[in-house]
């Protein structure tokens, strides 16, 4: 192995969370077609190598970062490593993002799947081994040699994979998709921002963050509280008790009894619906009952979603919540968390904001959170390059305010809240690609006064416009939409049209529109990420980098530390890309995530 300028290795192991997870043995491969396994764990009849000995030996080559690793999904295996004082090294290939990158449209870049579209290959399935169900072994149970047998598999379809993909990348296997003159920009995305970004997730999510659960189980009872003293206030609007959670009943009661127009019907069955979109457009009427069943909703909706499920997975190991970062589930690019999902965490509700305090940094030390300011307009006015809205951001104006004040028709001093917040669903409606209707029914106001904002936003904006329109043309003639960095989307070129309007704009075209602004957005977050990560190790800084979501970094810092960090995070943040329109970001500290402020730099 040390004589190998790269090498695939691939763990078996006994749990999905790799922080728990103990190893059941290593596979490697180097050259087509030959493996080799190394069995550390499995039944007791099978000969089994002393696992802490194979560990220290196999650590200098791990570590070594001459020697490049790869493997699909490298992450996981990065972080069992890591779990057992292994500081893997040179992540230098990994075909999961590989394959991500010429084809984010299709949904699965799994290992399997993509064994059997790229090799033409069958992979022994795991079910074969481990069961399923209530039959389910660890694999640690199965006999070393169907291990064996399956591990190498994997590894040496890796290297496969690898080396396939990676050629198309670099355009020396060149296709109509992918020509070899435009694929050396897919080539330095995977190389100089995915793959490194593999360690700085990995030591993300190595980290977690710190949970107030007695804060959770307090409030958690709190919310039974108020969900039984709505649940009465329904009952007694309705004039009688019903299952909230019952479709049935509740269009007995909306319907039947209370002979609410019916706005919307189900796919299915053609019956009058009851889901949240309906919910909404009732409530918008002034009829009182669906905006208490709304309220219900969300705060069962956040009981479940955080308040009770999220104590219930801090690790046992570590005392912290540990999430996974994705980089091949999005289209943009944008990272998506799971296991817990941790992007979603509310930040508008009373509700959620009491969500958001439950996370805490170590005793003595702060949470800091360093956000980007409107970046999907600032990068709307660089590709437009619209005189008043780059001007604006050049001015520091807040573009919010500035655009209400010329919907209302008002001083910029005098704008509302209320005011700032129509005219921000608007300026982010128009990057979606939101219509009339939609405007009118997020606002709760008419769909002629949502179609005039519209309008005039396009009439003050006219750059705005004519540049969605060239990139749709553009989209037409090639296929796709690309981001700053080369990052890029396959559409069909039939769903795109010649004549498309704003407000007929099917969703293809609203995706393609997305696609550059929101990718971009993503490009400038992984730059950030990475120089951020960078600087921290050059300055050894305790401080360390917990969570991404969206245009906002989350980090705990010892408080000695944190007008440097600050100043570090600003820096990297703003300077991570070079813009037609100044970069912002907004730096706060605070003893919870909920509770910052301002940190002046």
């Amino acid at each position: 192995m040390k004589q190998q300028s790269r090498f695939v290795f691939d763990l078996e192991t006994t749990s999905l969370d790799p922080i728990l997870a103990e190893t059941v043995g290593y596979a490697f491969a180097w050259k087509p077609e030959e493996a080799y396994y190394l069995p550390v764990r499995g039944p007791k009849e099978d000969l089994i190598l002393d696992p802490d000995a194979v560990l220290q030996a196999l650590k200098p080559v791990f570590e070594d970062p001459a020697i490049g690793k790869v493997n699909q999904n490298i992450k996981y295996d990065l972080l069992v490593l890591r779990a057992q004082g292994v500081n893997l090294a040179n992540v230098s290939g990994d075909p999961m993002i590989a394959h991500y990158l010429l084809h984010s449209g299709e949904r699965s870049h799994g290992l399997n799947e993509l064994a059997r579209t790229e090799l033409k290959h069958e992979n022994i399935a795991i079910e074969s081994l481990i069961g399923k169900g209530k039959k389910l072994i660890t694999m640690a149970q199965v006999r070393t040699n169907n291990v064996k047998d399956y591990a190498c598999e994997d590894a040496d379809v890796a290297l496969r994979l690898a080396e396939k993909l990676e050629s198309e990348l670099a355009g020396r296997a060149g296709s109509v998709d992918h020509p070899a003159a435009d694929a050396a920009r897919l080539a330095e995305l995977y190389r100089d921002v995915e793959l490194p970004l593999i360690d700085v997730l990995a030591e993300m999510e190595f980290n977690g963050v710190r949970l107030d659960v007695p804060f959770l189980a307090k409030l958690s009872k709190e919310m039974e509280g108020q969900l039984a003293e709505i649940e009465k206030d329904v009952h007694k609007l309705a004039g009688k008790e019903f299952n909230l959670a019952s479709p049935k009943q509740l269009r007995d009661v909306l319907y039947a009894d209370m002979n609410l127009p019916i706005r919307k019907r189900t796919d299915t069955t053609g019956e009058a619906s009851t889901d949240q979109e309906t919910l909404e457009r009732l409530a918008a009427l002034g009829f009182e009952l669906p905006k208490k069943l709304m309220e219900h909703r969300q705060i069962a909706k956040l009981k479940g979603t955080y308040v009770d499920a999220l104590p219930a997975i801090v690790n046992p190991k570590t005392g912290r919540l540990h999430t996974s970062f994705n980089q091949t589930v999005a289209t943009t690019g944008r990272l998506s968390s799971s296991d817990p999902n941790l992007q979603n965490v509310p930040a508008r509700t009373e509700q959620g904001k009491q969500i958001r305090q439950a996370f805490l940094p170590p005793d003595g030390w702060l949470l800091l959170t360093a956000d980007y300011s409107q970046v999907e307009l600032r990068l709307l006015a660089h590709f437009c390059q619209d005189v008043a809205l780059r001007k604006a951001f050049a001015d520091d104006r807040d573009v919010h305010a500035m655009v209400a004040a010329e919907i209302f028709q008002v001083p910029e001093a005098d704008v509302t809240s209320a005011q700032r917040g129509v005219a921000k669903t608007v300026n982010f409606g128009v990057i979606y690609g939101m219509s009339g209707i939609g405007l009118a029914l997020r606002l709760g106001i008419d769909k002629k006064d949502a179609n005039r904002f519209i309008d005039e936003y396009f009439q003050r904006y006219p750059k705005v416009l004519e540049y969605q329109q060239n990139l749709l043309a553009k989209c037409r003639q090639t296929g796709r939409v690309e981001t700053i960095l080369g990052r890029r989307r396959g559409f069909d070129t039939n769903s795109i049209r010649s004549w498309t309007t704003y407000q007929r704009r099917n969703v293809a075209e609203r995706e393609a529109i997305n696609m550059e602004i929101q990718g971009s957005a993503a490009d400038l977050m992984k730059l950030a990420m990475l120089g951020v990560h960078r600087k921290f190790k050059e300055a050894k800084f305790r401080a360390k980098m917990l969570l991404t979501v969206h245009d906002e970094l989350v980090f705990e810092v010892p408080p000695e530390e944190l007008k440097p960090v600050a100043e570090l995070v600003r820096h990297e943040m703003t300077t991570a890309m070079t813009l037609d329109v100044p970069l912002k970001v907004d730096v706060s500290a605070g003893k919870n995530w909920l509770d910052v402020e301002d940190v002046a730099v």
